[in-house]
């Protein structure tokens, strides 16, 4: 049964008044969407009530199993201004989650747009989308929510919730990253001095451009399309790590400095 208005509202209200008030969510807010028609039309409601301009946006793979009944393989949330930061040599930062929700770090290529993405006769092609790219960069996204269980209950209530984001980084611009094999752009993520995961943008389905083009085209559904400067984490490629406030977090790809990121709590003013 699709949402109604006043549910999409309440939804949309509730995750900002928890993420805004620091505090947590115990459960789901009324009842979850059906479709990921109606989970975008929460999250549509997110951006408005929120106010802050979007500088980018997330993407995220659907589990295999649940593709077939969402109708896609991916999932894409915004990235407002405020939490994120640029760490073009590389270097340190601290980044802000939600305590006692849903916290993780995540190695992501982050593409930075030089200018607006247009469709060319065939739509939005590879050839397309590199040559309105500025670069593409080591990054990272804070995935987190005031909803400790939102990863769990599936891509359905992660869409609801802004795509489970709460801030990215966008570190060092890739050497020769247009002509490289996808498997040599590796990724690294180490948690409290641990290697936690490793991978490459070979794990990303089409790799990073293959990200950009799904975005590209389900934003161009709602309305929106990419524009200059806006930065885009493509998915994750080393898996999803645990944080809590006082972790600390390293970066590393191949060919790039690394980008050190030191774990704190959101206040209750937000990020």
């Amino acid at each position: 049964m699709r949402l109604t208005d006043a549910e999409v509202e309440t939804i949309a209200q509730s995750f900002l008044a928890a993420r805004y008030g620091a505090r947590v969510l115990e459960s789901f807010p009324l009842r979850l969407p059906e479709t990921l028609a109606d989970g975008y039309r929460v999250q549509e409601r997110t951006i408005a009530l929120d106010g802050r301009p979007i500088v980018g946006w997330k993407v995220a793979m659907i589990r295999p199993d649940l593709r077939p009944a969402l109708g896609s393989d991916r999932i894409c949330g915004p990235i407002f201004a405020g939490p994120v930061h640029r760490l073009p040599e590389g270097g340190a930062a601290t980044v802000g989650i939600h305590a006692g929700g849903f916290a993780a770090l995540e190695a992501e290529f982050a593409a930075v747009f030089a200018c607006d993405l247009e469709p060319d006769a065939n739509g939005f092609t590879p050839a397309t989308i590199a040559a309105a790219l500025s670069g593409l960069h080591a990054g990272a996204e804070i995935a987190s929510s005031p909803l400790p269980s939102l990863n769990d209950i599936g891509p359905l209530a992660v869409i609801c919730d802004q795509g489970n984001n709460s801030g990215g980084v966008v570190g060092p611009e890739l050497p020769d990253w247009q002509t490289a094999a996808p498997a040599s752009l590796t990724s690294k993520v180490f948690i409290d001095g641990a290697i936690v995961g490793e991978g490459s943008a070979a794990v990303i389905p089409g790799g990073p451009l293959g990200s950009l083009r799904f975005l590209a085209e389900h934003l161009a559904g709602r309305g929106r399309r990419l524009k200059a400067g806006d930065i885009v984490l493509t998915g994750m490629t080393t898996g999803a790590h645990t944080v809590v406030p006082g972790s600390t977090g390293r970066i590393q790809f191949s060919g790039v400095a690394d980008c050190d990121l030191s774990v704190v709590a959101f206040g209750p003013t937000g990020p």
